[in-house]
């Protein structure tokens, strides 16, 4: 989500940078119910028909109640803000396989597909992530590794470093555990490539 598209005047960007975009009403009425009382007991992450949401179920007065809020940028980046972590730690991964996904797309239309396959078949082993690096075993690349491709390890490498401190700082999750998470985050990913990015071709299952 581009803000610079959204916004009109000065107040209007910073206002984005402090609430997120307009028109999120279900992430404006979860924090008005939140102003009123309720507390988050629990997040999980609903993915039916190619539509992801989150579940939230919220406390109000000893009751439970349920709310659903579509996945977006803002709801992400509210849970960070509030450190609002999912019901555990699969669901988490869950979530940063969508997140992940969101930003290799962005990657691969800025690099190309052929350099982000290159990267995640030789660099992902070289960083040494347990489940990733096995994963990525099984990625054919007909592209050498060459000078786009370790330039582009650095925007690799900046978007991991961007979800680890979204794991470490704004959720809490210890060092193993945001390891954990994130390297079975890129596994998964890499297993189920998204096609809009036209990876699914190009993997091979493991023997």
């Amino acid at each position: 989500m581009d803000p610079f598209r959204m916004t009109r005047d000065w107040n209007s960007l910073i206002r984005f940078a402090l609430e997120g975009a307009e028109g999120e009403p279900f992430l404006r009425l979860l924090k008005e119910r939140l102003r009123t009382g309720s507390q988050v007991v629990s997040v999980r992450l609903e993915n039916a028909g190619g539509k992801p949401e989150y579940v939230l179920i919220l406390s109000l007065h000893k009751q439970l109640s349920e709310m659903r809020v579509p996945h977006s940028e803002a709801f992400t980046a509210w849970s960070f803000d509030t450190g609002t972590r999912m019901a555990d730690e699969q669901q988490e991964q869950s979530r940063f396989v969508l997140l992940l996904g969101e930003r290799f797309a962005v990657l691969a239309d800025d690099v190309g597909p052929d350099v982000l396959m290159a990267l995640m078949s030789n660099h992902l082993p070289a960083l040494g992530a347990p489940r990733a690096s096995e994963a990525a075993r099984h990625l054919r690349s007909s592209r050498h590794v060459d000078s786009a491709v370790r330039r582009a390890a650095e925007k690799l490498d900046f978007v991991l470093v961007g979800l680890a401190r979204a794991l470490g700082r704004s959720l809490k999750y210890d060092e193993a555990k945001t390891g954990r998470i994130l390297d079975g985050a890129l596994a998964q990913w890499i297993s189920q490539p998204p096609r809009v990015l036209g990876l699914d071709a190009q993997t091979q299952p493991p023997l």
